[in-house]
C-alpha cells in the first residue's frame, strides 16, 4: 500500500464520472461488503455528501478570474462557514474509524462507500483531483504540495474553488511542517562550523518550498551553500528548480545560494552502503514527508545511513505523520492517499544506536506530524 513507484493504473476503480467501468466496481465493491458498513458510518458520508450538495446549490459566482477579489472573497467566506460542519462531521467519522480500525475488511467498506458517495463531490477542486488520481504515478506528489503552499482558491467552477480551498485547510500540517524545516535550515546556515560551502540536502525534496523561502529572504543567506535536492520524480526537480531560481532573480543582490538537482530513487540510496556516494557529506539532511511511506526497517536503515553522511555537529531532520490523530479520514478514505502513522516511540527508535547523537522530537503547530531531530557530535 506504501509503495512509491505505483503507477496511474494502480487505482482499482474511480470516483470520477468519467470512468463509468470504475464506477460500475467501486458500487460492486460497496453492495459486497454492505453488511460491514456501520450505519453509523454510512450516516456521516450521506451527511457531510448532503453539506457540499447544499454548498454547491449555493455558489453562483463569477468563476473567470479565480484571482479576483471578486472570486476571492465569497469563496473564502463560504469556506469559513463551512469549515465548522465540516470539522465536525470529521470528527464524527474518525469516531467511527476508531471502532473498526482493527478490522480491514470494515474499513475497506468505508473506504469504498467514501469513494463512492464523498470523493466525487470534492474532485472538482484541483488539489483533491491530483491528490486522488496520481497523475505523476504516487501520492502526495509535488503540484499537491505547491497547492497547498500556495493557499489560493483554484479551480473551473465557484463550487471547484471552495473544494480546493476546503483541501488546502486539511492540509495545513504540510505547511507548518515546513515552516519548522525552513527554521531549521535558517539555524544551519548560522551555526555551521564548515569553513567551506555548506551543503544541505533535501530528500524526496517536491517543490523545495522551504529552499524557495530561503532564497528569496534577504538576510538568510550569508555564506556559501548548496542544497543538493533530491527526488525520483524529473518533473518534480524541474519546479523547484525553476521555483528557487526566480526566487533568486527577485533579489537585490547575489546570494551564495546554489541548488545541484539529483533524481536519485530511495531504492538505490537503500542499495548504496556508503550514501555519500550519492550524496554529499553535508551539514544537514532532511526529509519531511517521504519516511510516511515506508517501513520501520527501511526508515530504521535509512535513518543509520543518512547520519553516516553527516559532517560533524551535522543535523539530521525527519518528519511522519503523528500516529492517534483523525488525519487519515480526508487523505486515506477520501483521496486514497496512504501514509505510515507512528508513535513517538516508534519514531525516536529509528536512532537507536548512534551513539553520542543529540536527539529530540517535536511536532508541527496543528500537532499532525513529528519531526524528529539527530544532531551528531561535533
Amino acid at each position: 500500500m506504501n509503495d512509491l513507484r505505483r503507477g496511474p493504473d494502480r487505482r482499482r476503480y474511480s470516483a470520477l464520472d468519467t470512468n463509468v467501468e470504475g464506477m460500475a466496481q467501486l458500487e460492486r465493491a460497496v453492495e459486497a461488503s454492505r453488511g460491514k458498513l456501520s450505519r453509523e458510518y454510512r450516516d456521516v458520508i450521506d451527511g457531510t455528501t448532503a453539506l457540499l450538495e447544499r454548498c454547491r446549490a449555493k455558489t453562483r459566482w463569477p468563476t473567470s478570474d479565480p484571482t479576483s477579489g471578486q472570486a476571492h472573497d465569497p469563496i473564502a467566506h463560504t469556506v469559513a462557514l463551512l469549515w465548522h460542519e465540516w470539522r465536525a462531521l470529521w470528527s464524527d467519522a474518525a469516531e467511527c474509524l476508531a471502532e473498526i480500525g482493527s478490522k480491514p475488511d470494515h474499513v475497506a467498506a468505508a473506504k469504498a462507500y467514501t469513494e463512492l458517495r464523498l470523493t466525487p463531490e470534492l474532485v472538482s477542486g484541483p488539489l483533491w483531483r491530483q491528490a486522488y488520481c496520481k497523475p505523476q504515478g504516487y501520492p502526495g506528489d509535488y503540484l499537491v504540495m505547491e497547492h497547498i503552499y500556495d493557499g489560493s482558491p483554484r479551480g473551473d467552477t465557484s463550487f471547484g474553488r471552495i473544494a480546493h480551498l476546503l483541501g488546502v485547510h486539511i492540509g495545513q500540517f504540510v505547511v507548518k511542517r515546513k515552516d519548522l524545516v525552513r527554521e531549521a535550515i535558517a539555524a544551519v546556515l548560522v551555526r555551521s562550523r564548515s569553513c567551506g560551502t555548506i551543503n544541505i540536502v533535501s530528500l524526496g525534496a517536491g517543490p523545495a518550498q522551504e529552499v524557495v523561502e530561503i532564497a528569496r529572504s534577504e538576510d538568510a543567506v550569508m555564506r556559501p551553500v548548496e542544497f543538493v535536492l533530491v527526488d525520483q520524480d524529473p518533473d518534480a526537480l524541474r519546479f523547484a528548480g525553476r521555483a528557487v531560481s526566480g526566487a533568486l532573480s527577485g533579489r537585490r543582490d547575489n546570494p551564495p545560494l546554489k541548488i545541484e538537482p539529483r533524481q536519485i530513487s530511495v531504492l538505490r540510496l537503500l542499495k548504496e552502503i556508503d550514501p555519500t556516494r550519492l550524496v554529499p557529506e553535508a551539514d544537514m539532511i532532511y526529509s519531511a514527508g517521504l519516511f510516511d511511506y515506508f517501513s520501520d526497517r527501511t526508515c530504521r536503515t535509512l535513518t543509520q545511513r543518512l547520519y553516516a553522511a553527516l559532517r560533524p555537529g551535522g543535523l539530521l531532520l525527519l518528519g511522519n505523520m503523528k500516529a492517534g490523530t483523525d488525519m487519515a479520514w480526508p487523505l486515506e478514505l477520501i483521496a486514497d492517499w496512504s501514509l505510515t502513522y507512528r508513535s513517538a516511540e516508534n519514531v525516536l527508535s529509528w536512532a537507536d544506536g548512534l551513539d553520542g547523537a543529540e536527539i529530540s522530537l517535536r511536532t508541527e503547530a496543528t500537532g499532525y506530524d513529528y519531526l524528529l531531530s539527530v544532531r551528531k557530535p561535533a
